[in-house]
């Protein structure tokens, strides 16, 4: 897969080669070739977990590999994607623009209005389009290519949503911020919170959830499974609200 990832990079404009990325990833998804691939695993789990008329807040949207998914789930509700490289808005902006139950965001969620740098990594002159970052460091390989975006205060944002039943939040290492700023919000709306941790974040975001009575789970095995601190398989973290815990646990017994 990455030489022909590397193959596509060399030969086609950088938006073509994101077009095809995406179109790429839902053939293998809508065919069930990756149902076995653990890196997948929420990809397909949310299928069972999204109903016809929430509202889905994914940060952090990407190439659009959840939100499609959710914008077909939740086709009666509404899927607010936010996206702040512009070659990914642009792509989402291509495959979701014209739906009604979907808004895209040109923005990045933090803890304040204003602007921040982040990093864009490339490995053998193509773009990781799941790594870009906000750069905390100021010492910086001067060969990183960067993009400065537009920041809004997170809580500000989402707080005059109508509801949130999901959250879906991969920002590689930033979520720290814009989560501590989301307090309010999540005590507001107790939506469901699927959200990648890194390391460096982990006792701070755990204590964030259960002192806002959620719960964590996890996949394991492809099985959703209740945990406490440190995961049993590498993945994303699955935050659910105390209340709601029950209710969700029956609903997606095998």
């Amino acid at each position: 897969m990455k030489l022909i990832k590397r193959f596509l990079a060399k030969i086609l404009p950088v938006w073509l080669y994101l077009r095809t990325m995406h179109r790429g990833f839902y053939l293998l998804y809508s065919l069930g070739m990756l149902k076995k691939d653990a890196k997948f695993k929420y990809h397909y789990a949310v299928k069972n977990w999204i109903q016809k008329t929430d509202y889905v807040v994914d940060i952090g949207a990407n190439l659009g590999y959840f939100a499609k998914t959710f914008s077909k789930l939740a086709h009666e509700g509404k899927v607010i994607c936010i996206e702040p490289i512009p070659m990914f808005y642009q792509t989402l902006t291509h495959f979701l623009g014209s739906k009604k139950n979907v808004e895209i965001h040109n923005i990045a969620l933090g803890n304040e209005n204003g602007s921040v740098t982040m990093a864009l990594p490339e490995t053998d002159g193509f773009i990781r389009t799941g790594l870009p970052h906000v750069i905390k460091d100021t010492n910086i390989d001067p060969k990183t290519k960067t993009q400065q975006v537009r920041v809004l205060k997170a809580h500000e944002f989402l707080f005059s949503l109508p509801k949130i039943d999901y959250i879906k939040c991969d920002i590689e290492g930033y979520e720290a911020v814009v989560f501590e700023d989301l307090k309010e919000t999540l005590a507001k709306f107790r939506p469901i919170v699927q959200l990648e941790i890194a390391q460096e974040n982990r006792t701070k975001l755990l204590q964030l959830f259960s002192e806002l009575n959620y719960q964590q789970f996890g996949l394991v095995n492809f099985q959703l499974t209740a945990e406490n601190g440190a995961q049993q398989e590498e993945g994303d973290f699955l935050f659910i609200p105390l209340e709601k815990s029950a209710a969700f646990i029956a609903g997606n017994k095998p």
